[in-house]
């Protein structure tokens, strides 16, 4: 049977030589250099990089820009102002997630979206049958790359490459600048919990890498590179849904608590007529974070309470925090009020947990709000 070969992004040539490598949506990319508890422990610690060039990124541009992604999103896109970047939700017609992704908006009615690898086709997919003619939505993801700086040591690591005041771009806030004498977006976001930033490198192909190679081997002269591994656990650790395991087309916004995204009285976009009635009533189920005492849980194992099974597991990892199994997971709302006891099966053996509400690490120690000295 014929089997796709496959992507490789600009980095691929530093990988190749110093990563186990794995497939993940289409790519071929590094799932850790060392191990994952070091690299996690790396970015929890001091600083860490990742590549994230499989990532889709969509450039917005023209006059009616913001008004069609007003259609697309739940969060009132007009609103923002320039070099906002913010996180929101692709619905679908029933209200269901698409996806989840960052949106930048560059200027008045210039943008760049940041999608998730595996939704990226069908995301643009979408976009395209929605767009309104003379709109240019652009693919840019072959043209340019992408390099996550995360770690409370990000912003010395990332600082001495930038003539940009790091420390006057704000979380979530986003600026065009040179990094490593290369055209660039850089934004103050990420997926592992941590302060960081996510670095957007123009003019940057699999033909012509040398640009982010340079800019990706000088950062990792002060930062720890780390793969796939540590990314799914750091984003765990920080309670952070993951498209297709966490959240999906037969998800709300609701159920997956994710609801802090929706503008309060915002309409009219796709989805937004199951969105209201939804909101006017409590879910069945809802997104919820377990810590168990012994075992560590996987996707797809059951959850139960005293009445038997009231949910699953949708990820699961051992937290090098906490030393113990953490998971995301569905339950039926009325069981899942934090500190209630809850169980997973665990090859056969029900194992207890907390029902806890993330992050599952103490926010004056570890991740953006830590208490400056810790």
């Amino acid at each position: 049977m014929f089997k796709a070969v496959p992507k490789t992004t600009q980095l691929f040539g530093y990988h190749s030589t110093h990563a186990t490598l794995t497939e993940f949506a289409g790519y071929e990319m590094p799932l850790w250099y060392t191990t994952t508890a070091a690299e996690h422990m790396a970015v929890r610690n001091t600083s860490g990089i990742f590549d994230v060039s499989h990532m889709g990124r969509f450039s917005v541009e023209g006059p009616k820009a913001t008004g069609f992604l007003e259609s697309l999103v739940p969060t009132a896109v007009k609103a923002q102002p320039p070099g906002k970047a913010f996180y929101t939700l692709l619905l679908n017609t029933k209200g269901g997630i698409m996806d989840d992704l960052i949106i930048e908006k560059l200027g008045e009615d210039a943008y760049m979206v940041v999608v998730n690898a595996a939704n990226a086709k069908a995301d643009m997919d979408h976009m395209l049958a929605n767009s309104p003619k003379g709109l240019d939505v652009v693919d840019v993801t072959d043209s340019t790359a992408m390099i996550a700086v995360q770690g409370p040591g990000a912003i010395a690591s990332l600082q001495r490459l930038t003539d940009l005041d790091l420390g006057q771009l704000k979380r979530f806030r986003c600026a065009e600048a040179r990094v490593a004498g290369e055209n660039a977006l850089i934004s103050r976001t990420g997926y592992t919990g941590e302060d960081g930033f996510e670095v957007t490198v123009y003019d940057a192909t699999s033909e012509h890498p040398d640009g982010v190679m340079k800019l990706w081997e000088k950062l990792a002269e002060t930062s720890t590179p780390c793969g796939l591994g540590a990314r799914d656990s750091l984003r765990l650790e920080a309670g952070f849904p993951l498209h297709g395991a966490d959240i999906n087309q037969a998800t709300n916004p609701f159920e997956a608590d994710l609801a802090w995204v929706i503008t309060a009285g915002k309409r009219g976009f796709i989805g937004s007529e199951v969105i209201e009635a939804s909101a006017a009533q409590l879910p069945s189920r809802v997104r919820r974070g377990l810590v168990l005492d012994s075992g560590i849980p996987r996707h797809g194992f059951e959850v139960t309470g005293d009445a038997g099974a009231v949910g699953v597991v949708t990820s699961g990892t051992f937290s090098p925090i906490l030393r113990r199994g953490i998971a995301l997971c569905y339950l039926a709302y009325a069981g899942s009020e934090p500190g209630s006891t809850i169980g997973v099966t665990i090859r056969g053996v029900n194992q207890s947990g907390t029902v806890t509400k993330p992050p599952f690490y103490e926010e004056r120690l570890y991740g953006w709000k830590r208490q400056k000295g810790n």
